[in-house]
């Protein structure tokens, strides 16, 4: 039977994210979440955008390609320039940690030939509650066989 790539990889990444010691204490999640259910610091992998295309090289296959899109989110009280710093390392750490995952197993448990950190933008600014935030959206590309 025919298997798409990115609903295992969505839970082999939440899996690895969450259980690496730098993220101890984020919220971590394969969907978004409300901003009071993020806590200061999260990892949220909103959605998924997925092709296949047919490859005739060799025996007929599928080649899934996708990409995963996500954000890391973190808050810091405080405004000078050293908290603006402190909140903005603590989002790189976190978005690191991601980064780590994939170049220590790029197939993800085997749910994909290969995964990585294709982009991301950082946004900084102040959430309601008057909290330094930084914001990093990222994008992961996925690629697969299906057979």
């Amino acid at each position: 039977m025919a298997r798409l790539c990115w609903d295992d990889a969505l839970s082999a990444l939440v899996d690895r994210i969450a259980t690496d010691p730098r993220a101890a204490g984020v919220t971590v999640t394969s969907g978004a979440i409300a901003p009071d259910q993020a806590g200061i610091e999260s990892v949220q992998l909103w959605d998924v955008e997925d092709t296949t295309e047919w490859r005739v090289l060799g025996p007929g296959q599928l080649e899934e390609t996708a990409t995963v899109r996500g954000l890391v989110w973190v808050t810091h009280p405080g405004g000078s320039e050293a908290d603006i710093r402190a909140c903005r390392a603590r989002a790189r750490e976190l978005l690191e940690v991601i980064l780590d995952v994939l170049l220590t197993d790029p197939t993800l448990g085997g749910a994909v030939q290969a995964a990585y950190l294709a982009s991301h933008t950082v946004d900084q600014g102040i959430n309601a509650d008057g909290r330094r935030a930084v914001r990093i959206t990222f994008e992961i590309a996925l690629s697969a066989w299906i057979r």
